[in-house]
């Protein structure tokens, strides 16, 4: 188990590489050692292969156990993010880089990461984002960008996320969860193909259960006005 990751202590800053070759178990690019909860420093994780729950992240990087993970770093052997991955994590900080290689966000896999701050931007690999996969994220600021290749939102997949304010939106109505938006700080929404996807434009729009939302045509896509 000394050999599953290496790593460096400075400033007690930990920064923490799981490398494929290392991993036991599972294969190559399957995680089988996570983060507990520490009082030493930020933890710092560079991780590769699929994320599930029994990874060890979830509630890893929680402020009630004393544990703070910073400037996680997601591989691109990473196909999936599953159920309640970084669940619980409050003391999860910094922006979250998804990439192109993920598929799929699973049911509350950042579900209370109120640390995690700045726009999400999803990359146009996920299909699919969860139930509640980022409920009560509350740091996240300013713009989502969700991609064309998005079949299905969640319902409350954002919600209580009241800082992100405006949503670009390529998939039609037809994909969005109930309640995906419900108590968020959602006021804006940039709509692909509005009309012919179901969309009603103008100000006062009902939007995954938060009510009073502009819906505008997002005549320029991919780029954001």
């Amino acid at each position: 188990m000394s050999q599953l990751f290496r790593g460096d202590i400075t400033n007690s800053v930990a920064e923490l590489t799981l490398l494929d070759e290392e991993v036991i178990g599972g294969g190559a690019g399957t995680l089988s050692y996570g983060i507990g909860g520490t009082n030493n420093g930020e933890i710092k994780v560079v991780h590769k292969g699929d994320i599930v729950q029994s990874s060890g992240f979830y509630y890893a990087g929680s402020t009630y156990v004393g544990g703070e993970m910073k400037g996680l770093v997601i591989g691109t052997s990473c196909t999936s993010i599953g159920f309640y991955s970084f669940g619980g994590c409050s003391g999860l900080t910094g922006s979250l880089v998804i990439p192109n290689s993920v598929t799929s966000i699973g049911d509350s896999a950042f579900g209370y990461c109120s640390g995690l701050t700045g726009d999400l931007v999803i990359p146009d690999s996920v299909t699919t984002i969860d139930v509640y996969a980022f409920y009560q994220c509350s740091g996240l600021t300013g713009d989502l960008v969700i991609p064309n290749s998005l079949t299905n939102i969640g319902s409350y997949a954002f919600a209580y996320c009241n800082n992100l304010t405006t949503a670009y939106l390529a998939p039609p109505l037809a994909s969005v969860g109930s309640y995906a938006f419900q108590f968020s700080g959602l006021t804006t929404v940039y709509a692909k193909d509005a009309v012919a996807s179901g969309w009603t434009l103008g100000a006062g729009q009902t939007v995954g259960g938060k009510t009073g939302v502009t819906v505008i045509d997002w005549t320029n896509y991919p780029n954001i006005p």
